[in-house]
């Protein structure tokens, strides 16, 4: 073999190599791509939904997004921690209920409102209890879980939570999709972009019917303790208490938000 054909035989080697190194970013590139995608729809729950039944998962830090345009809203999932852009009025055909009905239906919970001035907070579908902000700390699993203000109902009104001074910033909720936990309002992003919220969910625990729930068995002649026992000064627990709620958001200000 000639020096000359030495010589194109070793460039016809360097580009199949730089060609096979090309094609290995690509592949890498689409795999890491495909991974975070099919990642997505799971993996945010799981690291919401962290930790044993019945006990708070670890605090989940976002921005909630200003909307774009009065119908250009993103509404996030607080489970997934996903966010769905709100389709158009014409989409829904201008109907109230269709639009509520699409938030239902994906499990929608929560997005942003910001105006000259101000911002706020809406809620859809959820079960919202306003507290002192020191609550964040101190409010246990079980005291959320043994709430009746947080029972279960078919269907909960919007709700704004503006921002301000004065007004309640820290809050216990269920979901649509039934789970308990507490988020807080931080404030307005570094850029006043958005707001950004803390919040933090309580992992899905077994509930028994009526049905699976034994009466105990009393021996015949056996008398039954029924008076309330009330624990001594000093062992009762700290407890956080309801605030006055927020207003209901109207119908018009909670579809633009």
């Amino acid at each position: 073999m000639s020096l000359y054909e030495r010589k194109g035989t070793l460039m016809n080697a360097k580009k199949s190599i730089v060609v096979i190194i090309v094609l290995n970013i690509v592949l890498l590139a689409f795999a890491a791509s495909f991974w975070q995608t099919k990642r997505g729809a799971h993996g945010d729950r799981a690291i919401a939904l962290t930790g044993s039944a019945g006990k708070f998962g670890p605090v989940i830090e976002t921005i909630l997004p200003a909307a774009k345009t009065e119908t250009a809203v993103d509404i996030l999932d607080l489970e997934t921690g996903h966010a769905l852009l709100q389709p158009s009025f014409e989409y829904f055909n201008s109907r109230a209920d269709a639009i509520m009905g699409w938030i239902r239906s994906n499990h929608l919970d929560i997005s942003c409102s910001l105006w000259s001035g101000g911002a706020a907070c809406v809620t859809y579908d959820m079960t919202i209890v306003p507290v002192e902000g020191k609550c964040w700390e101190q409010t246990t699993e079980e005291e959320l879980l043994d709430n009746s203000a947080l029972a279960p109902v078919r269907h909960s009104p919007r709700r704004l939570l503006v921002l301000g001074h004065n007004r309640p910033d820290t809050f216990m909720f269920r979901t649509s999709e039934g789970t308990l936990g507490m988020f807080q309002i931080v404030g307005l992003s570094q850029h006043g972009q958005g707001v950004k919220i803390r919040y933090k969910l309580i992992n899905p625990v077994a509930v028994l019917t009526l049905k699976e729930i034994e009466p105990p068995q009393i021996p015949p002649g056996r008398k039954v303790r029924t008076e309330k026992l009330v624990p001594a000064t000093g062992l009762e627990p700290v407890r956080c208490y309801s605030l006055e709620p927020e207003s209901s958001a109207s119908a018009n200000s909670a579809t633009r938000a």
